[in-house]
């Protein structure tokens, strides 16, 4: 048995075992019971989890075990579905170990694959907490099989980075304590301790590329390669490496090339060729916890290196990417604006803003008032989308901005404009850090 790390923290890959025979050491056991979070088992009832669950319940003591828990996600695709839950539950009650089953109905996506994944996270993300820490069942083999379908896909350095061994879900930690072992280990130590498991009727399906790759693509390569999963996953870990620190180097870089809102200035990069353009943008998203295939990137880049007049906006499934003044920002997503009675010394927050008025009469905010012209301090007198234009107000917020009414006249814009009449009347607007707001 090799001690290869005590991952305290859980950083290291993979953890401590041993494969022959199969077994967590020791120290190891400690280093992940010693937290405060309980310690989470993803269980399908397959024979990868089945193995790892066994493996973990029998190594713990008695106070240890009263720390993990096993979760099974039913997502009802298969006629199956309910047999394999009361399976995993039995399976549980064998071991002594604490069992939690979520039900989920999956969205209308193109990939039930993918559906389905999505699903099942959520549903570990809703029980987990900070303090917990995850262990999912991938072996040698599924990132073996994880980098050849990224690699068929012509993904980047980041996707032949493979499954990450440690990484966060939600606010918890996810770690995959089998991911240097073989598959065939894990089915040896099984059949060894006499365990029963299901077997999903959907991994034989080779309309799923994943299952064509796994059982016609990989058993002909090792043939030819006998220790390909190990290969494989040693490049996976150095490109893993390799890729951390580019995203370090290029993090510090980014640093001196974004705004004080957090904004990418353009300037810097449009002496680029496009592949470096796409490289910051690709870094610079990846900061913002945005992640886009490739062909989104290109789009992205074609839009905020375009036109300059236009307001271009690219929306994903969590925000929006746009660009105002040569800068451009990953935004929020579109929210409805708060509007209604306004009332004198009372607070009001709202999604990105907050408010006070204090006066006398009965206030109100509005909808932005097309058409309406502004009267200026010096008396002059300017239509409010050219007043808008000359504030330099991005696209973004020119919706949310507060419109005060006294009655039925407009008498303020958050602290940007204020009627020379009303001056007596306090009004205080603070724009919160969830939507930026650039100036000039």
């Amino acid at each position: 048995m090799t001690l290869i790390s005590i991952m305290p923290a859980y950083s290291s890959l993979p953890p401590i075992l041993s494969t022959h025979p199969l077994s967590f050491h020791p120290d190891w056991i400690r280093a992940l019971f010693e937290g405060d979070g309980l310690i989470w088992v993803g269980f399908s009832g397959g024979v990868d989890s089945h193995v790892l669950l066994h493996a973990l319940a029998t190594a713990l003591n008695a106070e240890q075990k009263e720390k993990l828990v096993a979760i099974h996600v039913h997502h009802g695709l298969s006629a199956n579905a309910e047999d394999w839950l009361n399976h995993c539950q039995a399976i549980c009650q064998g071991l002594n170990v604490r069992f939690v089953a979520k039900r989920v109905v999956l969205g209308e996506q193109a990939s039930i694959e993918d559906a389905a994944r999505k699903a099942r996270y959520a549903a570990f993300e809703e029980e987990l907490n900070p303090a917990d820490v995850f262990l999912m069942a991938h072996h040698a083999g599924d990132q073996a099989e994880t980098v050849l379908f990224r690699l068929l896909r012509g993904t980047g350095g980041k996707g032949l980075s493979g499954i990450p061994a440690v990484r966060s879900l939600g606010q918890a930690t996810l770690i995959r304590p089998l991911l240097a072992t073989p598959k065939a280990c894990i089915v040896a130590y099984a059949k060894e301790h006499g365990l029963y498991w299901v077997e999903d009727e959907s991994n034989d399906d080779e309309r799923f590329t994943r299952n064509f790759i796994r059982h016609r693509i990989l058993p002909t390569l090792e043939i030819r390669f006998p220790k390909m999963e190990q290969s494989i996953g040693l490049t996976a870990q150095r490109v893993a490496t390799d890729y951390s620190m580019l995203a370090e180097f290029s993090a510090k870089q980014l640093v001196d090339w974004c705004d004080a809102f957090g904004g990418l200035i353009l300037q810097h990069l449009t002496a680029m060729p496009e592949e470096k353009r796409l490289f910051w943008l690709r870094h610079f998203l990846q900061e913002k916890r945005v992640s886009l295939t490739h062909t989104q990137l290109e789009s992205v880049a074609a839009m905020v290196f375009g036109e300059d007049h236009k307001q271009p906006e690219f929306c994903f499934a969590s925000g929006r990417i746009m660009r105002h003044q040569g800068v451009v920002y990953v935004l929020p997503k579109e929210r409805p604006v708060q509007l209604g009675e306004l009332i004198s010394g009372v607070p009001l927050t709202r999604d990105f803003d907050q408010l006070l008025v204090e006066g006398r009469g009965c206030f109100s905010l509005r909808e932005r008032p097309q058409g309406a012209t502004l009267l200026l301090a010096n008396g002059h007198r300017r239509k409010l989308k050219k007043w808008l234009n000359d504030q330099k107000v991005p696209s973004w917020w020119r919706e949310h901005l507060p419109y005060l009414y006294l009655d039925d006249e407009l008498i303020a814009i958050g602290s940007l404009w204020r009627h020379p009449s009303y001056l007596d009347i306090k009004f205080d607007w603070r724009a919160n850090e969830t939507l930026p707001f650039p100036l000039g």
